[in-house]
């Protein structure tokens, strides 16, 4: 790939794969007590080509906004439009990805609000918009409970409400959860999903596609996927150091060829996990071998 950054291999498989046929209706839906539900598109990776809006309180209001993540005009108006007759009460994001704040500067400006974040995504924002209020682990933000989730973004946050958690990327309805090792971490990101599946069980509400009813069987089944996908990545080295390029189909030669860019960011996350383990050397070249 070579000097690509990531937002332009991000562009890259957005034009070549596929997003889910159709256009789910952006109306709003109640899916679970307390919190309705608003599917708006952005800038997101395929299969999804929309990030859900959370909101958060009685039908009258006030409510709080989790995740105003589109920068499009169109959809800008339709939630505007949903919150015509319902005071907001403040913004809040789960992490810094841009298909997660697109909306949240204009939104907060119009209500004269506060928009709320993890001190790390707050970090990361600087320059783009400002985050005004800090939310750390435990905090209760309009009858809320952050959880810290570290692994997908550093600041990443979920939201627990009665038997339903926002669950932000940590999961996803539709398609997968990237770990990329320029900003996240796999072995934190198994760590935020262990950490979930220990506390009650809840109804995930994801960021991306339905709800997930049985939360803790998700969870379970992410943890197996990515304990599977590192035992081949591991199964993939050998005491002779290899390019990424050469370890990629023997570690992913399940998944299409199409998606092989993002498999690529996520086994060097794999790798990077391994290393930290004992188990793989990177020899400083990018060439990779098992210890």
């Amino acid at each position: 790939m070579g000097e690509l950054t990531i937002e332009t291999l991000y562009e890259q498989v957005r034009a070549a794969v596929p997003t889910s046929p159709g256009e789910p209706p952006a109306t709003l839906t109640q899916v679970a007590p307390g919190i309705r539900v608003l599917a708006l598109r952005t800038p997101t990776l395929p299969p999804a080509a929309h990030t859900n809006v959370y909101l958060v309180g009685p039908p009258e209001g006030p409510v709080a906004v989790v995740d105003p993540g589109s920068p499009y005009p169109d959809q800008q108006a339709i939630l505007d439009a949903v919150l015509a007759e319902v005071p907001v009460a403040t913004v809040l994001l789960t992490h810094h990805h841009g298909d997660h704040i697109g909306g949240a500067s204009a939104l907060a400006e119009r209500w004269r609000v506060p928009i709320a974040a993890h001190p790390t995504t707050a970090r990361r924002l600087e320059g783009i918009l400002e985050v005004t209020q800090l939310i750390e682990d435990g905090d209760t933000v309009h009858g809320l409970t952050a959880v810290h989730t570290p692994g997908h973004a550093d600041g990443h946050l979920c939201f627990e409400l009665g038997v339903a958690t926002i669950a932000g990327d940590m999961v996803a309805g539709i398609g997968t959860i990237l770990i990329d090792p320029s900003e996240g971490d796999m072995a934190l990101y198994l760590g935020s999903l262990e950490r979930l599946l220990a506390r009650p069980p809840a109804m995930l509400l994801p960021a991306h596609g339905p709800p997930i009813a049985d939360g803790p069987s998700k969870l379970r089944e992410y943890l197996s996927h990515r304990r599977m996908r590192e035992d081949r990545v591991l199964a993939a080295l050998t005491p002779e150091p290899a390019t990424l390029a050469a370890l990629l189909p023997v570690a992913y030669g399940d998944t299409p060829k199409i998606l092989w860019p993002l498999a690529e960011r996520s086994m060097l996350a794999h790798l990077d996990k391994l290393a930290r383990d004992g188990r793989a050397r990177d020899d400083g070249s990018g060439r990779w071998s098992r210890l």
